[in-house]
């Protein structure tokens, strides 16, 4: 073979070797990128799906938050209405009609408080508060059967009324053991740091 035709064929080898070269480059290049940019995708989309987590944890601790604070101020209001009503059974205070129907709105106002509460709540807070609402329930209805009961006022009911006043002054006495406990556990799950699950 001739010098002419020898290198020829090198630079035709060379020629396809380059073309090789390069495409199989190319091909690992673009295959690179995909990789590349799928590998991005999969952290945005995992960045996003933490994001709206954490996000959520904030909202529901902002609600829970909220849910405890109506909670307390809905107690507060009837723990003013029920002494009010209480020192008029007494007759410690002249009675009026606004009374009672500022008792049965506060609650009201703290039933909603409270089953709000049993929705959002944390597990720890619900036991406390669940607690805290059987006792109101049981205070309230003490107040109601005290009302009754001097309404019909006779010789008969006169130990009923004794009853249900003494009744109430036990149940009020056991309120601030109650809130104190509802308040500590309130204060525990908001105060606590989230975890990341």
């Amino acid at each position: 073979m001739d010098e002419g035709l020898v290198a020829l064929v090198t630079a035709g080898v060379g020629l396809v070797g380059a073309i090789a070269g390069a495409a199989v480059g190319g091909m690992g290049a673009i295959r690179g990128a995909r990789i590349g940019a799928q590998t991005a995708a999969e952290a945005t989309a995992k960045q996003v799906r933490d994001q709206s987590v954490v996000d959520h944890e904030h909202w529901l601790r902002g609600e829970r938050l909220a849910a405890c604070r109506n909670l307390l101020t809905a107690y507060s209001e009837y723990a003013v209405a029920a002494s009010n009503m209480a020192r008029v059974y007494e007759g410690s205070r002249p009675g009026d009609v606004q009374i009672g129907l500022t008792m049965g709105a506060s609650v009201t106002r703290f039933r909603d408080a409270y089953f709000q509460l049993r929705i959002l709540g944390p597990d720890e807070v619900r036991a406390p508060a669940l607690r805290f609402g059987n006792h109101v329930e049981a205070h309230n209805e003490c107040i109601t059967t005290w009302g009754d009961a001097i309404a019909r006022l006779d010789a008969a009911t006169v130990m009923e009324v004794e009853a249900a006043a003494a009744e109430e002054e036990r149940l009020r006495l056991q309120f601030s053991d109650l809130h104190d406990a509802f308040v500590e556990a309130a204060t525990q799950a908001m105060t606590r740091r989230p975890t990341n699950q």
